[in-house]
C-alpha cells in the first residue's frame, strides 16, 4: 500500500486556508499510515481546526496520548459491531486495551457511534449512555451488499448548509480522490485531506485546481 507521505502532506497543507478545518477519515482507516498522528499534530499547530473519524484500526496508545493535548472539534470513534457490518475479527486483546484507554481519556469532543449491535467484548467497556446507534446503511452505488442495506426515501431540495461559516459554499464530493473540494470565489480548496490518498491522486487533483 502506497502512503501519502508527511512531507507531500505538509506541502499541500500550506496551500489551504487556516479557517478550513481538517478532516482526518475516509475510506481508509486513516491510522493505516503511520504518520497520521503527525500529521494531526502539524495541522493542529498550523491553526487548523481538527475532526477526527476513526476505528481506532492501526492506532497505538502512544498515539492517543499524543492527540489528549490537541483540542479537536470532533473525535468519533466507529465501535466495531458483531459482524453485520465490520470485520469483527479485528476485535483482538490490543484493540480491547486501546478500547479501554479511550474511554478513560480526557477528551471532550469524544463520541462512540456503532451501526447494529455492539461487539459483545466491547458492550461492556463503553456505557451505554455514550454510545450512538447510527442509521443502517443506503448503498448509491450499489456496491454494498443488499442483506445489511435499508431502502430510504431520496431526499429531494435545495442544497443548504447548516454552518454560517460555510453559507454561500458547496461542497463538491471528489468520489475518485477520495477527497472533498471547496469552490469558493473561483479557488478550490481540499477540506478533507486522506492519510491513505495516493500521491498521483493527489497531483491530479491539484493539477485540475490549478487549471481551473
Amino acid at each position: 500500500m502506497k502512503h501519502l507521505r508527511l512531507e507531500d502532506f505538509k506541502r499541500c497543507l500550506a496551500r489551504v486556508p487556516t479557517s478550513v478545518d481538517i478532516s482526518f477519515a475516509g475510506y481508509s482507516e486513516p491510522w493505516l499510515n503511520p504518520d497520521c498522528t503527525e500529521m494531526v499534530e502539524h495541522a493542529y499547530a498550523r491553526g487548523h481546526g481538527i475532526r477526527i473519524f476513526t476505528t481506532l484500526v492501526g492506532m497505538k496508545g502512544r498515539d492517543l496520548h499524543r492527540l489528549q493535548a490537541l483540542r479537536s472539534r470532533v473525535f468519533v470513534v466507529h465501535v466495531l459491531d458483531d459482524g453485520a457490518y465490520m470485520n469483527s475479527h479485528l476485535v483482538e486483546d490490543k484493540y480491547l486495551a486501546l478500547i479501554r484507554q479511550v474511554v478513560d481519556t480526557n477528551i471532550a469532543s469524544i463520541r462512540f457511534i456503532v451501526l447494529g449491535e455492539v461487539h459483545p467484548d466491547i458492550a461492556g467497556i463503553i456505557p451505554a449512555e455514550a454510545l450512538v446507534r447510527a442509521r443502517p446503511l443506503s448503498s448509491r452505488g450499489g456496491s454494498v451488499d443488499p442483506k445489511i442495506v435499508e431502502p430510504r426515501q431520496p431526499v429531494v431540495g435545495g442544497l443548504t448548509c447548516v454552518d454560517g461559516r460555510q453559507y454561500r459554499n458547496v461542497l463538491y464530493q471528489m468520489a475518485t480522490l477520495r477527497s472533498a473540494a471547496w469552490i469558493l470565489n473561483g479557488a478550490t480548496y481540499w477540506e478533507t485531506f486522506y492519510a491513505t490518498t495516493p500521491i498521483s491522486l493527489k497531483a491530479q487533483f491539484f493539477a485540475k485546481s490549478s487549471t481551473a
